[in-house]
């Protein structure tokens, strides 16, 4: 990385820190193609560079809260690069021994869309860990099972009205929890 990209991607993953999502997806993108070579260049071109980059673009993801402007960016985003790579080696090392070489191997489709669904998703699955066992049920039932409110009040045993309150303050402490994680509103 040179000295004006690791400038560049500081200011994107400042912005980032702030909640800016253009920033952080420009910062994903660029920093998808520099874990592509760091890795290529190390490894040769495996055919899992691309799990390398979901793995190393999820990490800094959830550690992103952990930088601190005022320092460099390039040495905490190489040690997470080096960590994830480090442990993507392991494993396939682990895993060649056990699996049989396919002669066709279908093509990875990457992209920064499908990169931030994945991203959300999984920050969507942690926020909804942290809800309490009634609102988890109650929004569970109402946006994934697409239960009315009425079911899901003789399916819980709570009345209709408790379903409703349930429901709103679940939706509200997501709310708050995604807009801890950089999702404003």
């Amino acid at each position: 990385m040179t000295p004006a990209q690791e400038h560049e991607l500081s200011l994107l993953m400042a912005a980032s820190q702030q909640g800016d999502r253009v920033a952080y997806e420009a910062l994903l993108q660029g920093l998808g193609h520099v874990v592509t070579r760091y890795v290529q260049r190390r490894v040769g071109h495996p055919h899992w560079v691309d799990d390398v980059v979901q793995e190393v673009l999820l990490s800094l993801h959830k550690a992103r809260h952990t930088w601190n402007p005022e320092r460099p960016f390039a040495p905490w985003f190489y040690a997470v690069l080096q960590s994830r790579m480090i442990d993507a080696i392991r494993r396939h090392k682990r895993l060649a021994h056990w699996e049989e070489a396919m002669d066709a191997v279908p093509p990875v489709v990457w992209s920064a869309t499908a990169e931030a669904d994945t991203i959300a998703r999984s920050d969507l699955a942690e926020a909804m860990r942290q809800l309490s066992p009634a609102q988890r049920l109650v929004i569970e039932r109402l946006k994934l099972d697409e239960m009315s409110v009425k079911d899901v009040a003789r399916a819980t045993g709570m009345s209709e009205s408790n379903v409703k309150v349930t429901a709103h303050r679940g939706y509200a402490a997501l709310k708050r929890l995604l807009s801890g994680m950089g999702y404003g509103d």
